[in-house]
């Protein structure tokens, strides 16, 4: 059985648990093509680039949830009484997990700038590592990371982000004040693998400066 039909099959046994009623197969196969991203089964279906057979590759799932909810508007009679489309969306995302189709982190992407902060604390090193530099020249110690802005593009073959964001320290008192905030952009790559919402982890590319500014500003001399 592939792997859409069962996403499709797990929503209608959902659907029928919850009210009783059906789901039809053709809009169950609809809402999972929405799922991972695609306008249509057909499309979902045709993509021999990014085939849904890979997603046990993938590391990150970014569920189509907006997809889902434009999808579900031109569904002609779609029950009334559906569950909402994050519901629905976590439905198919505890099946691909239960199958053995997908082991990685799976983002709900309602505000996804917070998923992908969530990812970077948890391991702030994949920025911190590649600002090591800047770091050397300052007398202080850096343990606080903020992304205070984030832009993301999807294109074709990834998801790209930019970030920007400072590295703040703490100033040893002992030594001579060299700055203890480091401001950086960063580049965060996620290559997909599967269908249009499965990527391999990000990859980062990051540059900063040791923040000068209290040098030129008189009142904070």
């Amino acid at each position: 059985m592939s792997i859409q039909k069962e996403c499709a099959d797990r929503l209608r046994e959902t659907y029928r648990a919850l009210s009783g009623k059906k789901l039809r197969s053709g809009h169950a196969h609809e809402l999972v093509a929405a799922y991972f991203g695609y306008g249509t089964a057909a499309a979902l279906q045709s993509d021999a680039v990014f085939p849904l057979s890979s997603l046990d590759g993938a590391e990150i799932l970014i569920p189509d949830i907006a997809g889902m909810d434009s999808r579900r508007v031109e569904l002609v009679q779609l029950p009334a009484d559906l569950p909402s489309s994050k519901d629905l969306a976590a439905v198919i995302s505890l099946g691909l997990v239960e199958n053995g189709h997908f082991n990685g982190e799976i983002w709900d992407a309602t505000y996804l700038s917070d998923d992908i902060n969530g990812y970077i604390q948890r391991d702030p090193m994949v920025i911190e590592d590649e600002l090591a530099g800047e770091i050397a020249t300052t007398n202080a110690y850096f343990d606080e990371l903020y992304i205070d802005e984030t832009d993301v593009a999807f294109h074709e073959d990834s998801l790209v982000a930019t970030l920007s964001g400072s590295l703040n320290g703490e100033q040893d008192q002992d030594r001579a004040f060299h700055g203890d905030k480091i401001k950086f952009t960063s580049i965060m790559t996620m290559r997909r693998v599967a269908s249009r919402v499965g990527y391999f982890n990000p990859e980062f590319e990051t540059g900063g400066s040791v923040d000068d500014s209290i040098y030129h500003d008189p009142e904070l001399l």
